[in-house]
């Protein structure tokens, strides 16, 4: 515990600099997220709000309504049970993206738990909601956020239709994006996620997850560990990914921001409120 005191010690110091350099390691973490597009003064403006909290693996992030959670660093997971007691996870957030309680309540309440230690800003969505009038910066990255969050949904319908091989590599393609940072002694990118985790963010049954990793992992693409997967071969996971088949033309089509919106400094672009898509019909998966 001794590193993770130091780090929970070290961020909390940059949440009380004023003016923060985009040369300290938070804001490379923040990079094409919320906090990474502020400028300085929004940044300072975001981080003065609300207090500070340190989360250890397992525990709850939001519990309270009329909150917004900003992650300063670790990564959060939203989870969702069905009317038939079945557990969905929806989205993985890391740090430098906004949480927001009330529209995870409105989405049926889900539940929000640090994946690994997790520092946040717990901010009153009054007081951010003045934060965004009074600074363009903030306004405009948060359109962003948003905005990312809905193409992101609408993806997810999209590459429903694929067979599950095409929607597990996707499924990790974007996990590598999130969790770049995280490698081990050979440098390749290691996701934090057990196999079960991982079909609910494909949307497809256990044993049909397994047998793709399974069939990954045989042609070097990827280990399997206890609750990690290690990515061997990146540029092999794209071509699993199936990303020159027609559904990628359907994503091409997805805008990159709502109506309006600037463009982002970076690649990362948000708009509205995002809603777990319905989930769509299609051949049932072998058992």
């Amino acid at each position: 515990m001794t590193g993770d005191t130091a780090q929970v010690r070290h961020l909390h110091a940059g949440c009380r600099a004023s003016g923060v350099s985009r040369s300290r390691p938070e804001l490379q973490r923040w990079a094409g997220r919320f906090l990474g597009d502020l400028d300085p003064q929004a940044r300072a403006a975001v981080l003065s709000l609300g207090r500070g909290d340190a989360i250890a693996a397992g525990g709850p992030v939001v519990n309270v309504a009329g909150q917004v959670v900003v992650l300063l660093s670790g990564w959060v997971k939203v989870t969702a049970s069905a009317e038939t007691g079945r557990s969905f996870m929806l989205a993985i957030h890391h740090a430098g993206e906004v949480v927001d309680v009330d529209a995870l309540a409105a989405q049926g309440g889900a539940q929000v738990t640090a994946g690994a230690l997790t520092l946040t800003r717990r901010i009153s969505a009054a007081g951010f909601a003045e934060v965004l009038a009074a600074h363009p910066s903030a306004r405009e990255a948060y359109c962003r956020a948003q905005c990312a969050l809905l193409r992101e949904a609408t993806r997810q319908w999209i590459t429903g239709l694929a067979p599950v091989a095409v929607r597990v590599a996707r499924t990790l393609l974007k996990l590598c994006r999130g969790f770049g940072g995280r490698r081990d002694t050979a440098g390749r990118v290691v996701i934090p996620l057990s196999q079960p985790e991982i079909a609910q963010l494909a949307d497809a049954s256990l044993p049909a997850v397994h047998r793709a990793l399974t069939g990954l992992q045989d042609t070097g693409v990827l280990t399997l560990r206890r609750r990690a997967i290690g990515v061997v071969n990146l540029p092999a996971l794209v071509a699993a990914a199936g990303t020159g088949a027609p559904l990628a033309a359907h994503e091409a089509e997805l805008p990159d921001a709502c109506p309006g919106c600037p463009r982002p400094p970076v690649s990362s672009q948000w708009g509205d409120k995002p809603r777990r898509p319905t989930r769509i019909n299609r051949p049932e998966e072998a058992p």
